[in-house]
């Protein structure tokens, strides 16, 4: 096998660059050529800040927390009542 064989456009593979004879490896790799980088993509507008960051998150998990309550409060009242009803029915 030679270099030759190779496609001028096909992607040199690190296992073809390992069985390859030192020979070889230095004729594959001196027809590489130099690497081309991606172009880095341009970055987004900044994102003006938010008015009070800290104030507005915590008054998101203020809220949340209250929700989370009042739903255990709800479900505890309607375990209570539906058991008050039981007990009274089988009195």
């Amino acid at each position: 096998m030679t270099v030759d064989h190779l496609a001028p456009d096909e992607a040199l593979s690190p296992e073809l660059v390992l069985v390859l004879s030192p020979a070889l490896r230095a004729q594959a790799v001196a027809r590489l050529g130099a690497p081309v980088w991606p172009t880095p993509r341009p970055r987004a507008a900044a994102v003006a800040p938010a008015d009070d960051p800290f104030e507005r998150s915590l008054g998101e998990i203020v809220v949340a927390r209250v929700i989370q309550l009042a739903v255990i409060f709800v479900a505890v009242t309607a375990l209570t009542l539906a058991m008050s009803l039981a007990a009274h029915a089988f009195r």
